[in-house]
Formats: C-alpha cells, sequence, structure tokens
C-alpha cells in the first residue's frame, strides 16, 4: 500500500507566466498548451520561465530552440537556475525527467513533433510526473488548428488528454499598435475550474519585450 499511498499536500506550489492569466500551474500537474501562432508561443513560455526562475530550477527541451535568452534577459537579469537542451524522441524525453530536481519546472516545446509517441509512453511522462512533483508542460506551436474540434486536435497533438490538469489553446491579436491574448481553456484544475472558457487579456507590457 506504502508504494501507492502518500500523505496529499493541501497547497502545493503554482507558478503562472503573468497575473492576469486565468489559471496556475502546480507542483506534479501536467498541462497542454497548444499556440496558434509565434508570438503567444514566445509570450507565454518567456514570461512564464521569468516568473518561475526565482523559485527553484526550470528546465527547457524540445527538439531544437524556441527559447530566446537575449529576450529571457529582457524579463530577468539571473538565469543561473535555468537549464535547456535538445531531445528529439519520447524516449530521450523520459530519460531527462528521471535526472532533473524533484519538484522542478519543466517546459517542452514542439511536443507533438517528437519521435516514438504513444499514450503508453504518455502514461511513463505522467508516472514521473507524479513521483517527482514535477511541474510539466507541454506545448506545441501550429497554425493548422480546428478550431471547431478542439477536444479532438487535443487527442491528436497529445494522444491521452485525459491525462492531463490542464488544456489551453493561446492566440495574439493585434489593433492599432495593441496586443491581446486570447484563450480557450478546455481543462483546468478543480481549484481553477471557473477559468474553463474563453478569455482574452491585454498584454502590451508582456509584448513589448519582444518587439
Amino acid at each position: 500500500m506504502a508504494m501507492f499511498f502518500k500523505p496529499a499536500e493541501l497547497e502545493p506550489r503554482e507558478v503562472k507566466p503573468f497575473d492576469a492569466f486565468p489559471l496556475a500551474f502546480a507542483e506534479g500537474s501536467l498541462s497542454g498548451i497548444v499556440s496558434t501562432d509565434e508570438l503567444a508561443e514566445t509570450v507565454f513560455l518567456h514570461h512564464l520561465i521569468a516568473s518561475s526562475l526565482e523559485n527553484g530550477p526550470v528546465y527547457h527541451v524540445g527538439p531544437g530552440s524556441s527559447l530566446s535568452l537575449k529576450s529571457l534577459r529582457n524579463l530577468v537579469e539571473d538565469l543561473s537556475n535555468l537549464y535547456a537542451g535538445n531531445v528529439y524522441s519520447v524516449d530521450e524525453l523520459l530519460e531527462a525527467l528521471k535526472i532533473v530536481d524533484d519538484g522542478s519546472l519543466v517546459i517542452v516545446s514542439r511536443f507533438p513533433a517528437l519521435l516514438n509517441r504513444s499514450a503508453e509512453k504518455l502514461v511513463e511522462i505522467r508516472r514521473l510526473v507524479d513521483k517527482k512533483g514535477i511541474t510539466l508542460v507541454l506545448g506545441h506551436s501550429t497554425m493548422e488548428l480546428n478550431e471547431l474540434d478542439l477536444p479532438g486536435e487535443f487527442r491528436r497533438l497529445y494522444d491521452l488528454p485525459e491525462l492531463f490538469e490542464a488544456l489551453l489553446v493561446l492566440r495574439t491579436s493585434s489593433y492599432r499598435g495593441h496586443y491581446r491574448m486570447n484563450l480557450t481553456v478546455l481543462r483546468a484544475p478543480a481549484e481553477h475550474v471557473a477559468s474553463v472558457g474563453d478569455h482574452s487579456i491585454p498584454i502590451d507590457s508582456l509584448v513589448r519585450p519582444f518587439l
């Protein structure tokens, strides 16, 4: 019995990319993000990392890099807690997750592009998230998204969306030099269930470091 159960933590540590974001990502959680444009991905990724670095190690992995250290330095000076690397298959991702610090934030860009993706291996990822208390955010950026069937799109891209605490679609729009992040939250943790639905957030100050 001891191998399955442990005392429940009432207040696991949470992180947001910015204050107005409609939900937070907690330790021991798995989240899936789809961005429909590069600006949405860039703003979310860099601000999430910047807001997390003072709380412990942050790891960014993926096939190639969507991370800009120059842009990050516009948001936060100390990058000593940031670690980055490349993985090209889910097997390599699993090996990487085994060596990250317990309780750390791990962000995976372009997850659907990894080789050997399957529902079975996603279960193994979920097992490591639970065992190590990782905050794991899997991301992808694509212009080919069927907005009329978002649940089907998440199943196509993330294989077993039932394992995720949070599922979100991010988009940006602009008008006369002002920017907004438009989000659709399909799934959220119980404490943030009121955030399920559509949101539109002004992000002029968040976009400025990248323009």
